[in-house]
């Protein structure tokens, strides 16, 4: 063999043209290369195996063969190349190379070798079939090349894809796979569950990022402690648990070990926090996709999270129905930004003493195409949740600053606008700096705009709240707590939060002198106000007699149907014309 191997590959003869100066002739010239040279020259290694021997033994290998292997010519001429594939002879690419050569094919596979040393390192090798002068292959060369580094680095990438980095659960994308692998021919049910961590912001906000990374952490390694097949993180606050259920079908059982398992109060650095969690779930087979499955457990989860209780709850073909009427309203919110269709109706804050209008509250509502005049309820909380919002408030707060801006050209009593403002702005958007430009754009004064805020923002991290609002009045603009009293009421807020403004829920002012619970109530927050500097405004008067029982109690403003419905701008600015500015 070693003959065979120190044969001479023959010259590779290169033609070069050059031109003669003096009759314009060509010539032609030629190098001879050793072609040997050119292939120990290679980075990558070569090698040349004999396919008239029927174990294909190598007859040639190059000196980057030797560095990459470890092996020496001397001891590869002459074996197959099996050898260094070790004791790791299962690998399916194994099977593929074979076939290829026995079909005289050419093949690229990358596979698993083993050095002289042990060392395994991943070779990408590449044959092709050397064709004699009569036709067929007598010879396979081969080209290969050590891409462990590389190899590495997309198992990295791959890993880092699938693995979240702070909890060490899946990523959503390997959850979905690894239930499509647990359901593949399998008849048994299938539970996929969906929690959420229940005002996980306010523990961000209230404790710091780093409480709030070391309970996720905390969750995770619960879950992961009881043993179910498949945990993954599919949010920021957000898990999913997947197990098979066995013939049995004891759905209940696993969903209280889920329960268990997050029971017991969460330890972080300086804090002991008691967390509550939403759970969704639903059992499928295997004849439901798992992308399906984890659709369907996030419907239930939407109804879990919107019950008081946060009752586990399953999957039904009503939270179906509901999970495509979403997307259908999210598409048609879509559509109705892009066409304008929002905008804002007026509703008259007046002067119980005198009957003056004196502002307005701005009233969103959707011009649908199809459905007319849409109020707030049906939409807007869908907005709140896909985050739609942002733009319909950013659109909505440049409106009502420009009407506010007109409708006080000239007056010698200025109007002042109040709108009301979602939490999702405080969470996803720099609020000061933004009505700071609002203002700006349209030269409204800040003292004409009041943001209207519900008390469960208040109650939502109140250090943070409580800085950006004071940024907020550090501009001019009124802040006001809506339907106050049917929250998450608080006295505290009043002598924290920089506020300016009260309105009495209507749920108060209805029936209000028949029932004495309801005066006391009314009377209190009125007197609570005077002291304390706020405005207050009573929501919803429908009647002259609720009026006066106001006016009785020392509240000096109030709206509602008694002096008007809410009308759009130019409606509202007739009525304000007839009025003596």
């Amino acid at each position: 063999m070693d003959k065979i191997y120190k044969s001479d590959f023959g010259d590779l003869i290169l033609p070069v043209l050059s031109r003669d100066q003096r009759d314009g002739e060509h010539d032609q010239l030629t190098y001879k290369v050793n072609l040997n040279d050119l292939l120990d020259l290679s980075r990558d290694g070569i090698l040349v195996g004999d396919l008239t021997d029927r174990d294909c033994p190598l007859i040639y290998v190059n000196p980057a063969f030797e560095r990459i292997t470890g092996y020496t010519k001397n001891e590869v001429i002459g074996k197959n190349c099996r050898y260094l594939q070790g004791g790791d002879r299962l690998q399916p690419e194994i099977e593929y190379l074979r076939a290829a050569i026995d079909s005289r094919l050419s093949v690229c596979v990358t596979l698993r070798n083993y050095r002289k040393d042990g060392e395994m390192f991943w070779n990408e090798l590449s044959l092709t079939p050397i064709n004699a002068p009569h036709g067929q292959p007598t010879h396979y060369l081969g080209l290969m090349r050590d891409v462990t580094v590389r190899k590495r680095a997309l198992d990295r990438v791959e890993h880092s894809v699938r693995i979240d980095h702070l909890t060490g659960a899946l990523s959503r994308s390997a959850f979905a796979d690894e239930v499509a692998h647990l359901t593949k021919d399998k008849s048994e049910p299938m539970l996929v569950a969906k929690l959420d961590v229940a005002g996980f912001h306010d523990i961000n906000a209230s404790y710091g990022y780093d409480a709030g990374n070391e309970v996720l952490t905390q969750i995770a390694d619960r879950i992961r402690s009881v043993g179910f097949a498949v945990v993954s993180r599919t949010g920021s606050n957000e898990f999913a648990i997947a197990q098979p259920l066995g013939h049995q079908n004891n759905t209940r059982e696993t969903i209280n070990l889920i329960r268990s398992a997050l029971a017991s109060n969460f330890r972080v650095t300086g804090a002991t926090i008691n967390i509550r969690f939403a759970i969704g779930f639903v059992v499928g087979v295997s004849t439901l996709d798992a992308t399906r499955l984890m659709r369907q457990a996030d419907s239930a989860l939407r109804r879990s999270k919107s019950s008081l209780s946060l009752e586990a709850c399953e999957f039904n073909a009503e939270d179906e129905m509901r999970s495509r009427n979403r997307v259908r309203m999210t598409s048609e919110i879509r559509q109705a930004l892009a066409n304008d269709e929002f905008g804002f109706q007026y509703q008259p804050k007046v002067d119980l003493s005198t009957g003056a209008i004196v502002g307005a509250e701005a009233l969103l509502r959707w011009r649908h195409g199809l459905f007319g005049t849409q109020l707030p309820g049906g939409f807007i909380g869908h907005a709140e949740d896909t985050g739609l919002i942002l733009e319909i408030s950013r659109r909505g707060l440049r409106a009502v600053a420009d009407f506010a801006a007109r409708m006080n050209q000239g007056r010698s009593r200025a109007l002042n606008v109040s709108i009301n403002v979602s939490a999702i702005e405080f969470r996803h958007r720099d609020m000061p700096a933004f009505v700071s430009e609002v203002i700006s754009a349209s030269g409204v004064d800040p003292r004409w705009i009041t943001l209207e805020l519900t008390e469960s923002k208040m109650a939502e991290s109140a250090p943070a709240m409580i800085a950006i609002m004071t940024r907020l009045r550090n501009l001019g603009v009124g802040l006001s707590i809506d339907d106050f009293g049917t929250g998450y009421a608080n006295l505290r807020y009043l002598e924290e939060f920089p506020i300016t403004e009260l309105k009495i829920d209507r749920s108060f002012i209805r029936g209000l002198g028949q029932s004495r619970s309801k005066t006391i109530i009314v009377e209190a927050i009125v007197r609570l106000s005077d002291v304390l500097g706020f405005q207050i405004v009573a929501e919803g008067i429908e009647t002259h007699e609720e009026c006066a029982r106001l006016r009785d109690l020392g509240c000096h403003f109030g709206q509602g149907f008694l002096f008007g419905k809410a009308i759009d701008p130019e409606a509202f600015a007739e009525v304000v014309a007839q009025t003596v500015a």
